[in-house]
């Protein structure tokens, strides 16, 4: 899968388009998808990518004795044979193309929708992993503003075109990815107060997310994008791909900063990988493909999975017959604990670097 450029022009789309949509899982983007005319989309394991490679800093950089993975999800258009061989496949999923690409978004829109959200959640991992590390880090935003909302959704007819979400269930909504994530938490089908910035009101609604049978995690059904994003971090982070989508990279790259920059041994020589997207104060959130992800991971020869606490069963279900073992974590403190024995406590700048 190639580069995917955000669309320009796009009404509703500020800056470098920082959306998210809330059905989507991380996954290569693969360049089948934005012309897919079959009713199904086939998704499989996507390749498993060492994050600590990838990562280009201005901070300090230590060298990592293993490998820490990221796992995808790789999705394409099927032919006729590939749906008769993913129907007969552990490893091979069919769903509606409406489960990846949600009625009334272009798949256009979505592809780039993804490539900027892996990007965003890339800078709120930086945040989370130098704030264990010592280093002075800011997190804030406006909270999360939708632009497109899916026809029949859970919030059509609820949310509209416009609303700034800053609140959901309770809990403060700062940015896309902060929705994603506390979205995520809420059980399908349960009531979950949401607050709105609407003009200059601002409203309390209550929408019922539903679950996603295809990615396994609720949904709004909202397209959404950054409001006045902010994430200062004391050195540039980034990660060199452009080809790679969706927040379920966040804990693997939270830990990979954190190794890099600190020099601590996460991996023991291991190959450790994993998946979950990360939060502003460092917890762990569902993602989608978990089983799909637990086949990456082995097939590149991890021997450890780090994955959110209540997709576990279904990780270790995928892990049957592999020489992999399944980590749960809920939050980046606990996989760090998982890994090492011990927390953050005591890793310093300059005891770093």
């Amino acid at each position: 899968a190639g580069p995917h450029p955000a669309p320009a022009g796009r009404p509703g789309l500020h800056g470098a388009g920082r959306l998210a949509l809330l059905a989507a899982s991380a996954a290569v983007v693969a360049a089948a998808v934005v012309t897919v005319p079959m009713p199904v989309a086939e998704l499989a394991p996507g390749p498993a990518l060492d994050v600590p490679s990838m990562l280009a800093t201005g901070g300090p950089v230590h060298p990592v004795a293993g490998r820490l993975l990221l796992t995808s999800v790789s999705v394409s258009e099927p032919s006729a044979a590939g749906v008769v061989g993913a129907f007969f496949s552990s490893d091979r999923e069919l769903v509606r193309s409406t489960g990846v690409v949600p009625a009334g978004i272009t798949p256009e829109d979505w592809a780039a929708a993804q490539v900027q959200v892996f990007h965003d959640s890339v800078q709120l991992a930086a945040a989370v992993a130098l704030r264990a590390a010592g280093y002075p880090v800011e997190v804030g935003g406006g909270g999360a503003v939708v632009w497109a909302v899916v026809a029949g959704g859970p919030a059509d007819g609820i949310l509209r075109p416009g609303d700034v979400v800053t609140g959901l269930g309770g809990q403060p909504v700062t940015s896309a990815a902060d929705l994603v994530a506390e979205v995520s938490r809420v059980p399908a089908g349960s009531a979950v107060a949401v607050t709105v910035r609407r003009g200059d009101r601002q409203l309390v609604v209550t929408v019922r997310p539903a679950l996603s049978s295809e990615l396994g995690r609720p949904a709004l059904g909202v397209a959404v994008e950054d409001a006045a994003p902010l994430v200062r971090l004391p050195f540039a982070v980034d990660v060199s791909r452009t080809d790679i989508g969706g927040p379920s990279a966040g804990l693997m790259t939270a830990l990979a900063v954190y190794a890099v920059t600190t020099g601590a041994d996460l991996t023991a020589g291991r190959v450790v990988a994993g998946t979950g997207t990360i939060d502003a104060a460092g917890a762990v959130g569902a993602v989608g493909g978990v089983a799909q992800k637990v086949v990456a991971a082995a097939d590149a020869g991890a021997r450890l999975f780090l994955v959110p606490s209540s997709e576990a069963a279904a990780a270790r279900r995928a892990a049957s017959g592999r020489p992999i073992q399944v980590l749960p974590v809920d939050s980046f403190d606990a996989a760090l604990r998982a890994l090492t024995g011990h927390g953050p406590a005591g890793v310093s700048p300059a005891a770093a670097g």
